[in-house]
């Protein structure tokens, strides 16, 4: 990284997309707040996207060194509202990050840092919680350089952006966006910059088998992703899809007793479970390596309805195969780029 003169902080808009949930946005402008970069060289952009009441109306911005702006979306997703973002941006460079995240202290600096080399026109960098992903226990995150773009955690000129045409709102829900728009700018530019330095926090939450069950479904836009993009994310789509049809082998031969197989029905079971409990012993031992207790009774739910979310995620991705873009038509110009 090249080290930043005292009086060469470039500005960046800060661009959050945020629903319904007002403490983890005051607790990212908390963050924020905190930041070694100088406040008056950068804005935060809040990216309403339809949250009722509006966010503006609860969320405490007083006393903030830095300019801080509510913009409206309309409930169409975050591609959508970052768009929105960075149509308004008054910066040079463009950070990204969530309303469930807590950016590091020297965040901006970094970024700042890492860009001010002319070869370098967009960063990412580490974003992780304390706790490993043991969806559907806890809704945590671990990125690092090998996993791709995250918008958590990422900076972009905004010619650049703008050159590529922003985010594809097509995609309308917190799934594969970033990856799309990470692959578009690497075409067109090159690869994108790794710092250590660029760092944020993921502050873990309890999930629910309903955020499960939702995210499940967001696999509808792999096919648009795929066709866009082809062999993105071959290899996953093809481990849901064996692991969907051997499940339903197995569920098949439990609902052999039907024609007279008593035996098969606890073999299928056992074999389910078996398999399931495979997967559960691995996450278990990542949780005991973070110091995380699993209740008995979520393990129960992870073995009874983690192979549920298999099926969920291939009958999206099935659903999605014939999904029309929204964008179709739309000139980038109408978002005020």
């Amino acid at each position: 990284m090249i080290p930043l003169r005292s009086d060469s902080f470039p500005f960046v808009s800060v661009v959050v997309p945020a629903f319904e949930r007002p403490a983890g946005l005051e607790a990212l402008l908390g963050a924020l707040a905190e930041q070694s970069y100088p406040p008056y060289r950068f804005e935060v952009l809040i990216c309403d996207d339809g949250s009722t009441p509006p966010l503006a109306e609860r969320v405490q911005v007083r006393d903030l060194p830095f300019s801080v702006r509510f913009l409206r979306a309309e409930n169409a997703g975050p591609a959508t509202a970052r768009n929105r973002g960075i149509a308004e941006a008054r910066g040079t460079i463009v950070a990204f990050t969530d309303d469930d995240c807590l950016p590091a202290q020297d965040w901006l600096e970094a970024i700042a840092e890492a860009l001010a080399d002319p070869a370098t026109y967009a960063v990412h960098g580490p974003t992780r919680s304390s706790v490993p992903a043991i969806d559907p226990f806890v809704h945590s995150i671990h990125i690092d350089q090998a996993h791709g773009v995250a918008t958590a955690n990422f900076a972009v000129r905004k010619d650049k952006l703008v050159a590529v045409g922003g985010f594809d709102e097509t995609f309308g829900a917190p799934y594969f966006e970033d990856e799309d728009l990470a692959i578009r700018l690497r075409d067109r530019f090159g690869p994108i910059g790794w710092s250590e330095a660029v760092r944020v926090e993921h502050p873990p939450r309890a999930g629910s088998a309903r955020s499960a069950w939702r995210a499940a479904g967001y696999w509808r836009w792999m096919p648009y992703m795929q066709r866009q993009h082809p062999g993105a994310w071959a290899g996953a789509i093809g481990g849901v899809r064996r692991r969907a049809l051997l499940k339903a082998a197995l569920v098949l031969i439990g609902l052999a007793p039907l024609v007279g197989a008593p035996v098969s029905l606890a073999l299928a079971w056992v074999g389910l479970l078996a398999w399931q409990a495979k997967r559960l012993q691995r996450v278990l031992g990542e949780a005991v390596t973070y110091g995380w207790r699993v209740p008995p009774a979520q393990q129960l739910a992870y073995l009874f309805g983690e192979w549920l979310l298999d099926f969920r995620r291939w009958a999206a991705y099935a659903s999605g195969r014939h999904m029309e873009t929204k964008r179709s038509g739309r000139e980038i110009a109408e978002l005020g780029f």
